[in-house]
């Protein structure tokens, strides 16, 4: 397909975003469930005035470039570029759990096992009312007393002074427990990163003609702001934004390029 004339397009889907590092080139992320996406380019004019204020020219300077967009899921590796920290797979560590229990005989087993300093593994547990708030507040202790429990993390159970619940009541117990998992902590320290990116989509000329178009950031500096919206009747979405610099080695000056070519196209014979 001859597309050297081409003049007119619409791009009709967008495909992905895929970031690389840009030093080493490996890849860091792909971004393959958007939404949208927008570069945005600003320039400043300043106005060259003669007699009478009458404007004689422009100096055009400080040309900038903006990618920004949503992606439908939440991508790991984004999180990671916009708060410049990794995630560690596969570790063991430590979460907040909340157990939703029935006391039965003075006594209940927490789902899972209970971990921190012997004898204070449980942080608190709360009579549930029947408003769903939480009533009266018991404490782990070395033995049975009033508003004091015991808790055995051998066998997860719970132990109550005799008939200080009811049978059948329900309670709430809050407590750590150990699991493995895949961890991102975000230092107050580290900050949001760069990367080479590249932005692919389909278009479609006035004559119906199928393209492919491929804009290719060389740096983009990648903003550390940046919401995780969760809840109500919208889906989270991941929402991210980046300034093209103009600073990379081996292509300086150069905030992005756009290439059309069609789309079943195969390779030029050498």
């Amino acid at each position: 397909m001859n597309v050297t004339n081409v003049a007119d397009l619409t791009i009709t889907t967008l495909e992905t975003i895929t970031a690389f590092d840009p030093v080493t080139g490996n890849f860091r992320f792909s971004l393959d469930e958007l939404q949208d996406a927008t570069i945005a380019q600003t320039q400043d004019a300043v106005d060259v005035v003669g007699k009478l204020g009458r404007k004689l020219n422009t100096l055009k300077r400080n040309k900038a470039v903006t990618i920004s967009g949503t992606h439908g899921l939440v991508s790991a590796g984004l999180l990671e570029l916009q708060t410049g920290n990794e995630f560690s797979a596969n570790i063991a560590t430590t979460v907040k759990w909340m157990d939703n229990l029935a006391v039965l005989n003075n006594s209940a087993t927490t789902s899972f096992i209970a971990v921190g300093t012997p004898g204070a593994e449980i942080d608190a547990v709360y009579i549930k009312n029947n408003n769903n708030t939480l009533g009266t507040r018991f404490e782990q202790g070395a033995a049975v007393d009033e508003g004091v429990f015991i808790y055995d993390p051998a066998t997860r159970i719970i132990e109550f002074e005799n008939d200080a619940i009811a049978d059948g009541a329900e309670i709430v117990v809050f407590y750590m427990r150990r699991i493995n998992g895949s961890v991102l902590d975000n230092h107050s320290d580290k900050f949001s990163g760069k990367c080479s990116l590249f932005v692919d989509a389909f278009a479609e000329d006035t004559c119906a003609n199928i393209y492919r178009v491929q804009f290719h950031i060389p740096l983009a500096d990648f903003n550390g702001n940046f919401d995780l919206a969760m809840g109500g009747d919208s889906q989270t979405v991941h929402a991210f934004e980046a300034e093209a610099l103009g600073g990379a080695c081996a292509t300086a000056g150069l905030y992005w390029s756009m290439t059309i070519f069609g789309a079943e196209d195969g390779d030029l014979d050498e």
